[in-house]
């Protein structure tokens, strides 16, 4: 009989797996067989790696036969299914064995020899391997009828000399001790790249956050993977109830495993999976309570099924946590839960609640208000997840949909509030479609214009901000009127002095504990010439997040501080706290946070030469900003691109660039923007002798000067007042320039000596002109601005000193010497911080933090972590003073 074609199944990792396989299909090819037995729990992928061993084997002949639990107790029935393709060669047997064979399968006279049928069984075998090499599949060995299984273990321990491999795939703990010489293959979970890829390629729009949570509850089972993972992503979420429902091929797996256990025992672990993971004394007087005997209980905890670990005590796994809880019947699941909550009477109010709330079999307000005080609890503790879990648990229970509603809304914001964004966002749209938008604002704190505001639209978001603090509760109203402002200042509204100080941080101290959305708009900030403090205050923020939370909001404060470190000069750390938040919004989401990050980053990009970096990133920053008017992210697009251009010598292209900014009605128009870029603008519409409009930025510059008597617009206005004067004018405007310019704006300051060496150049002043070139050269290359210093060599040059290097490459400057992570893990490990300690902060391992250092040090030249504390890591890793 021709075998059909078997293709080849897809594999998501399992390497190792694989070439174990391999290896045995070879040898059996060479003439020596084996078994091997492929353990696991259910629906980890056995029979998916035994499909592709018969895929493997299109020159074998393959037999296969799978335990199926209606047929554990009929003898042979496996042995039935294995040989029904080659009944017809047992005629070629000798006629002893043949006539034992026929009556195993019912095909004879019956005769209870069961040597002598495995004899039979070996024979046939081997003769079919005289012919080609032939390979033996089980499935689900543990549901065979034991007559077969012991005929198919006795084979297995004889073909070593033939070309016959046996492959078994069995659950752990189904094995009796006279198969413990059979080579086994434990098949555990997936690792976490490749359960990830399965995930993506039948859930794509599931999100990295709860990709990984998914993986976590699953343990990387592909069959749990795909069955929860399949339109289950809401139940994924951080506020998700505790309790995973399986899909029914995984509750049917289970559920025959765990029926099989004494019923105390599973009672034990049914409490257990409860309580979900709590301590020992709580799940031993639920067992009390239960009428469980010591004998059982014991039983129970010395099973392979719970863990007991520095006095707590849970379900071995997480997923088989799931199955205990999913497979028990409802009336048992209330009777623990009742149990529980007596025992948390006295001991735990939240939680007592929590189980009360689990007893119920229908709609029960009064346990439905209890909740609401238990959420309001969790949530004025900082416990946000928690009241969401619980205002979810509150609403399952309403009679009335307004109520329940009502409290998907507050667990909507409760939810934002504890950073689980994606589930806010879908709570409160089926609190939306139930009752309205208008009628959940009040309850949701104003969360539609939140949402709005980080990831939609800011000229809506504005105008729900504002709805929604009229109606808000109190203490949701402050944050909405300041976050409304926030909104007007997105879109361009002019706002006072005041309320640009009250969004830029200023009236904040260093040390001030602010919530993450009071912390300042970069761009405002920077304009103020309040960087140095608003850096502070995300600097203490951020030290907090990674140690406190919210981590949620870490990758947005990141991408922030980014900001602020491009505009201090310190480059290398603005490319890594943008690398680190680009990696955090993989697991939290965050497009405004992305789009910022290739902003900084095409900053960087554009003003060391590399110009294609730094479209190829503010192009992606666009495809966010253009469709949402998100002005500033427009805007700050502009200016990297405008920046490029003037340090290539372009200044045409630059204007095109640098002038919409300041163009109202214009896409990329935003008014602080406009500002910032005020003096590049300048020096590119004088290049192109533009000066109408190099005065007309002249005048913007001069006005925002007077009215924040910020010291950068100062400078900067002296700059290009100087740009417009006579060489005779120039020298003392540009001295007026450099004095007034922060030296914290190292890069401005570095062109501001560029653009003077240059008029000094005209004016025939050539030794003071070297000198504020010279200087201005050494500044571009410290920051790898190969443009920039190509263009002050020339100048050297042309001012009579042809001695001049040519600048550094991109590669030689010290963000090559370090990597981003590198970077951040040696400035950690310069505090004194170990390397558990370093990991948590940049979650990380500890072991991936030991390998960045090794290769720090030998980057460095340095013999240990001590040396670190020595290191200047602001000036291109000198060995500090």
């Amino acid at each position: 009989m021709p075998q059909r074609a078997v293709s080849t199944p897809r594999l998501y990792g399992r390497t190792q797996e694989r070439d174990i396989l391999d290896r045995v299909l070879e040898q059996t090819r060479g003439g020596h067989g084996s078994a091997l037995v492929l353990i696991g729990e259910s629906g980890i992928g056995k029979t998916t790696l035994l499909r592709y061993a018969v895929a493997r084997a299109a020159d074998f002949r393959v037999l296969d036969c799978r335990g199926v639990p209606s047929e554990t107790e009929l003898a042979f029935a496996g042995l039935h299914e294995l040989l029904w393709p080659v009944l017809d060669r047992i005629e070629d047997l000798p006629a002893t064995q043949a006539a034992v064979l026929r009556g195993a399968l019912g095909l004879g006279e019956h005769t209870d020899d069961r040597l002598l049928i495995g004899v039979a069984v070996l024979t046939l075998l081997s003769e079919l391997a005289d012919e080609k090499p032939v390979l033996v599949v089980i499935d689900d060995l543990h549901l065979l009828d034991e007559p077969s299984r012991n005929c198919l273990r006795f084979v297995s321990r004889r073909i070593t000399e033939e070309p016959i491999a046996m492959l078994i795939a069995a659950h752990p703990g189904t094995l009796n001790p006279s198969g413990e010489q059979t080579p086994r293959l434990p098949v555990g979970g997936l690792d976490a790249t490749s359960a990830a890829q399965l995930v993506t390629a039948h859930n794509p729009e599931m999100s990295s956050a709860r990709t990984k949570r998914l993986i976590e509850l699953t343990g990387g089972n592909p069959l749990a993977l795909l069955e929860l993972g399949r339109g289950a992503s809401t139940l994924l979420g951080l506020t998700a109830d505790r309790h995973l429902a399986l899909g029914p091929r995984l509750r049917a797996s289970f559920d025959t495993r765990l029926r099989a256990l004494p019923g105390d025992e599973r009672t034990v672990a049914l409490i257990a999976a409860a309580a979900d993971g709590t301590d020992v004394d709580t799940v031993h007087s639920a067992a009390i309570l239960l009428g469980i005997t010591g004998e059982s209980w014991s039983a129970a905890v010395n099973s392979d099924l719970l863990r007991v670990s520095d006095g707590r005590i849970t379900v071995d796994h997480p997923l088989i946590r799931a199955a205990v809880y999913d497979t028990a019947d409802p009336e048992q699941r209330r009777a623990v839960h009742a149990a529980l909550a007596q025992v948390y009477a006295e001991r735990d109010p939240d939680r007592h609640d929590w189980h009360l709330a689990a007893t119920a079999a229908q709609p029960d307000e009064s346990i439905a208000t209890t909740l609401d005080t238990a959420a309001e609890r969790a949530w004025s503790r900082g416990g946000a997840l928690s009241a969401a879990q619980l205002y979810r648990r509150a609403a399952a229970l309403s009679p009335d949909s307004t109520a329940a509603a009502s409290r998907l809304a507050r667990a909507a914001r409760a939810a934002w509030d504890g950073g689980d964004i994606e589930s806010a966002r879908e709570l409160l749209a089926v609190a939306d479609e139930r009752v309205g938008p208008e009628a959940t604002g009040a309850a949701a704190g104003g969360l539609a214009g939140l949402l709005q505001l980080g990831l939609g639209n800011p000229e809506h978001a504005r105008r729900m901000l504002l709805r929604d603090a009229e109606t808000a509760e109190p203490r949701f109203r402050d944050e909405l009127r300041h976050l409304a402002l926030r909104a007007a200042w997105a879109i361009g509204e002019p706002l006072t002095l005041a309320m640009l100080a009250d969004i830029a941080g200023r009236t904040a101290d260093s040390g001030t504990r602010l919530p993450p959305h009071r912390l300042p708009v970069t761009e405002v900030a920077i304009a103020l010439g309040d960087e140095p403090h608003a850096l502070r205050l995300y600097r203490e923020s951020i030290e907090r997040m990674r140690t406190e939370g919210p981590i949620s909001w870490l990758g947005y404060s990141l991408a922030q501080q980014a900001i602020l470190q491009l505009m201090t000069g310190r480059w290398d750390f603005a490319i890594a706290d943008s690398k680190e938040a680009l990696r955090l919004s993989e697991d939290f989401g965050g497009a405004q946070t992305n789009a910022y990050c290739y902003n900084t980053m095409g900053f960087i990009a554009a003003l060391r030469g590399d110009e294609k970096t730094a479209t190829e990133l503010t192009a992606r920053a666009l495809d966010y900003s253009l469709p949402r008017r998100a002005y500033q992210v427009t805007a700050t697009a502009h200016w990297c691109r405008g920046l490029a251009a003037l340090g290539a010598g372009r200044p045409e292209d630059a204007f095109g660039w640098l002038d919409p900014i300041a163009t109202p009605g214009h896409e990329a128009h935003q008014p602080t923007l406009a500002v910032l870029s005020a003096a590049d603008a300048a020096e590119a519409a004088v290049r192109l002798g533009r000066l109408d409009r190099a005065r007309a930025y002249l005048d913007l510059l001069t006005a925002h000067a007077e009215l924040t008597r910020a010291p950068w617009a100062s400078g900067d206005a002296a700059r290009v007042r100087a740009q417009l004067s006579t060489d005779a004018e120039a020298e003392s405007l540009f001295t007026q320039a450099l004095a007034t310019m922060p030296t914290t704006r190292a890069f401005t300051y570095a062109r501001i000596r560029l653009l003077y060496g240059e008029s000094l150049r005209r004016a025939r002043h050539r030794r003071a002109a070297l000198e504020q070139l010279r200087l201005a050269h050494s500044a571009f290359e410290r920051f790898g601005a190969r443009a920039w210093a190509e263009r002050a060599a020339r100048e050297i040059v042309m001012a009579g000193d042809r001695t001049i290097a040519a600048a550094a490459p991109p590669d030689a400057d010290t963000a090559a010497l370090l990597t981003a992570q590198e970077l951040q893990v040696a400035r950690l490990a310069a505090t004194g911080l170990t390397n558990r300690e370093i990991a948590a902060r940049l979650l990380i391992s500890p072991r991936t933090v030991g390998h960045h250092l090794s290769r720090i040090f030998a980057k460095l030249g340095l013999a240990g972590r001590e040396d670190l504390a020595n290191i200047d890591f602001e000036n291109g890793f000198r060995l500090a003073p």
